[in-house]
Protein backbone atom coordinates (compact mmCIF):
# COMPACT_ATOMS: atom_id res chain seq x y z
CA UNK A 1 0.00 0.00 0.00
CA UNK A 2 3.00 2.20 0.66
CA UNK A 3 4.39 1.89 -2.88
CA UNK A 4 1.02 2.74 -4.60
CA UNK A 5 0.91 6.08 -2.22
CA UNK A 6 4.52 6.76 -3.72
CA UNK A 7 3.31 6.01 -7.38
CA UNK A 8 -0.14 8.21 -7.13
CA UNK A 9 2.17 11.09 -5.54
CA UNK A 10 4.61 10.52 -8.10
CA UNK A 11 1.64 10.62 -10.96
CA UNK A 12 0.02 13.51 -9.62
CA UNK A 13 3.64 15.45 -9.27
CA UNK A 14 4.46 14.31 -12.73
CA UNK A 15 0.73 15.82 -14.40
CA UNK A 16 1.32 19.16 -12.44
CA UNK A 17 4.70 19.79 -13.39
CA UNK A 18 3.99 18.44 -17.56
CA UNK A 19 6.62 15.97 -17.02
CA UNK A 20 6.37 13.29 -20.37
CA UNK A 21 7.38 9.84 -18.29
CA UNK A 22 8.46 8.92 -14.68
CA UNK A 23 10.67 6.11 -13.11
CA UNK A 24 9.69 3.99 -10.31
CA UNK A 25 10.75 0.84 -9.14
CA UNK A 26 8.89 -2.55 -10.15
CA UNK A 27 6.54 -4.30 -7.96
CA UNK A 28 3.71 -6.41 -8.33
CA UNK A 29 0.91 -4.12 -7.35
CA UNK A 30 2.30 -0.92 -9.54
CA UNK A 31 2.34 -3.07 -12.51
CA UNK A 32 -1.35 -4.01 -12.04
CA UNK A 33 -2.10 -0.47 -10.96
CA UNK A 34 -0.55 0.59 -14.14
CA UNK A 35 -1.53 -1.76 -16.72
CA UNK A 36 -5.35 -1.00 -15.95
CA UNK A 37 -4.47 2.84 -15.93
CA UNK A 38 -3.13 1.68 -19.49
CA UNK A 39 -6.43 -0.41 -20.56
CA UNK A 40 -8.42 2.99 -19.07
CA UNK A 41 -6.54 5.61 -21.49
CA UNK A 42 -4.93 7.23 -18.59
CA UNK A 43 -1.13 6.75 -19.31
CA UNK A 44 -0.13 5.93 -22.99
CA UNK A 45 2.59 2.95 -21.98
CA UNK A 46 4.97 1.29 -19.43
CA UNK A 47 8.31 -0.22 -20.47
CA UNK A 48 10.38 -2.30 -18.11
CA UNK A 49 13.87 -1.19 -17.54
CA UNK A 50 17.34 -2.67 -16.64
CA UNK A 51 16.26 -6.15 -16.52
CA UNK A 52 12.52 -5.50 -14.84
CA UNK A 53 13.66 -3.86 -11.96
CA UNK A 54 12.53 0.07 -12.91
CA UNK A 55 9.09 1.00 -14.89
CA UNK A 56 8.69 3.84 -17.28
CA UNK A 57 5.53 5.51 -17.28
CA UNK A 58 4.86 7.73 -20.16
CA UNK A 59 2.27 10.21 -19.36
CA UNK A 60 -0.52 10.90 -21.87
CA UNK A 61 -1.80 14.37 -22.90
CA UNK A 62 -4.16 15.47 -25.01
CA UNK A 63 -4.31 17.47 -28.48
CA UNK A 64 -4.26 20.84 -26.32
CA UNK A 65 -1.61 19.52 -23.96
CA UNK A 66 -3.60 19.08 -20.72
CA UNK A 67 -3.47 15.47 -19.10
CA UNK A 68 -6.01 12.82 -19.92
CA UNK A 69 -6.62 12.55 -15.78
CA UNK A 70 -6.87 15.54 -13.31
CA UNK A 71 -6.28 14.33 -10.26
CA UNK A 72 -5.58 10.83 -8.08
CA UNK A 73 -7.79 10.60 -5.23
CA UNK A 74 -6.31 7.70 -2.45
CA UNK A 75 -9.36 6.57 -0.67
CA UNK A 76 -7.55 3.61 1.02
CA UNK A 77 -4.29 4.60 3.13
CA UNK A 78 -1.61 2.07 5.03
CA UNK A 79 -3.63 2.54 8.32
CA UNK A 80 -7.06 3.15 7.12
CA UNK A 81 -8.46 0.90 4.40
CA UNK A 82 -11.85 1.71 2.53
CA UNK A 83 -14.52 -1.50 1.82
CA UNK A 84 -17.19 -1.30 -0.66
CA UNK A 85 -19.73 -3.67 -1.36
CA UNK A 86 -21.32 -4.27 -4.26
CA UNK A 87 -24.16 -2.67 -3.61
CA UNK A 88 -21.93 0.64 -2.89
CA UNK A 89 -20.53 0.75 -6.19
CA UNK A 90 -22.98 0.65 -8.15
CA UNK A 91 -24.45 3.61 -6.36
CA UNK A 92 -21.22 5.29 -6.50
CA UNK A 93 -20.54 5.01 -10.38
CA UNK A 94 -22.75 6.84 -12.17
CA UNK A 95 -20.27 10.28 -12.19
CA UNK A 96 -17.61 10.62 -14.12
CA UNK A 97 -14.21 8.95 -13.13
CA UNK A 98 -13.31 5.33 -12.25
CA UNK A 99 -12.59 3.85 -9.12
CA UNK A 100 -9.81 0.86 -8.68
CA UNK A 101 -10.46 -1.51 -6.32
CA UNK A 102 -8.88 -4.64 -4.69
CA UNK A 103 -10.90 -7.82 -5.02
CA UNK A 104 -10.37 -11.18 -4.63
CA UNK A 105 -9.36 -11.76 -8.53
CA UNK A 106 -7.11 -8.68 -8.29
CA UNK A 107 -7.46 -5.06 -9.23
CA UNK A 108 -10.56 -4.41 -10.91
CA UNK A 109 -11.50 -0.51 -12.24
CA UNK A 110 -15.72 -0.48 -10.85
CA UNK A 111 -16.96 -1.08 -14.08
CA UNK A 112 -15.63 -4.45 -13.91
CA UNK A 113 -16.57 -4.78 -10.70
CA UNK A 114 -19.92 -4.00 -11.70
CA UNK A 115 -19.91 -6.47 -14.27
CA UNK A 116 -18.33 -9.44 -12.17
CA UNK A 117 -20.70 -8.16 -9.05
CA UNK A 118 -17.82 -8.11 -6.60
CA UNK A 119 -16.55 -5.95 -3.96
CA UNK A 120 -13.02 -5.10 -2.50
CA UNK A 121 -10.71 -2.57 -1.08
CA UNK A 122 -11.38 0.80 -2.65
CA UNK A 123 -7.61 2.03 -3.72
CA UNK A 124 -8.80 5.50 -5.69
CA UNK A 125 -10.60 7.57 -7.62
CA UNK A 126 -9.16 8.74 -10.76
CA UNK A 127 -10.83 12.24 -12.15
Amino acid sequence: MVLLCSLTSLLKNAINSNKKFILLPKSALCFSFLKLLFLEGFISSVVELESGKILKVFLKYHSDGSPCFKDIKLLSTPGKNQYLAYSQITSLSHGVGVFIISTTEGLLTNQACLRRKLGGTALCYII
